[in-house]
């Protein structure tokens, strides 16, 4: 979506060329920080939460944030500190938890080619269809709508992901099985043995 708002922001919108560009550099930039944090984070207290709490962010700022982007009655500062945020929120965010999420929510089986599957697809969706679709809808709509709804549509589909999907902080990357599909084992002790 980065790329597609850059090229709406200069072509539809008639911006400097420099304000998209400049934002997303130096958001990249603060991405050097943002994406070991969260890591770090998601370490600490799990895959899920910050997961949960990144989606949302995502969802309520989606608008304010592309509707200041695309007001030219704002400061170049003020739509440059948007573009920042929502990106390093909903892009470079989500992109430091999937990796490593990925990782240990399949099993050691098959996870090379079902992470290669998840990824690509949704990027296949997300990254090549979705500048193209927003591209249509903006066309049809006049409008900067489609971009909201896309942001929000996106980090729905992530939110709905990460509430249905088990913990899988520390898992045993050497188990066979998904997370999903390992149960957990109940242990109870009878007559003083453990079962």
């Amino acid at each position: 979506m980065q790329t597609f708002l850059a090229g709406y922001l200069v072509q539809t919108l008639l911006f400097d060329k420099a304000i998209p560009t400049d934002a997303l550099m130096i958001s990249s930039g603060i991405g050097f920080i943002t994406i070991p944090l969260l890591g770090w984070l998601s370490d600490k207290i799990g895959r899920r939460v910050p997961y949960i709490i990144v989606n949302i962010t995502a969802i309520l700022l989606a608008y304010p944030m592309v509707s200041i982007i695309v007001d030219k009655s704002y400061s170049v500062g003020a739509i440059m500190a948007s573009l920042i945020v929502i990106h390093n929120i909903a892009v470079l965010g989500l992109f430091a938890l999937e990796n490593i999420t990925m990782a240990e929510i399949f099993g050691s089986r098959n996870r090379f080619t079902r992470m290669a599957i998840s990824k690509e697809t949704g990027g296949l969706v997300a990254v090549g269809f979705g500048p193209v679709l927003a591209g249509i809808f903006c066309n049809m709509t006049g409008s900067w709508w489609p971009i909201v709804a896309m942001l929000i549509c996106y980090s729905s589909i992530g939110l709905l992901s990460a509430l249905l999907m088990p913990e899988v902080r520390d898992r045993d990357l050497s188990l066979l099985d998904d997370a999903a599909d390992a149960t957990p084992q109940h242990r109870t002790v009878r007559s003083g043995q453990l079962t």
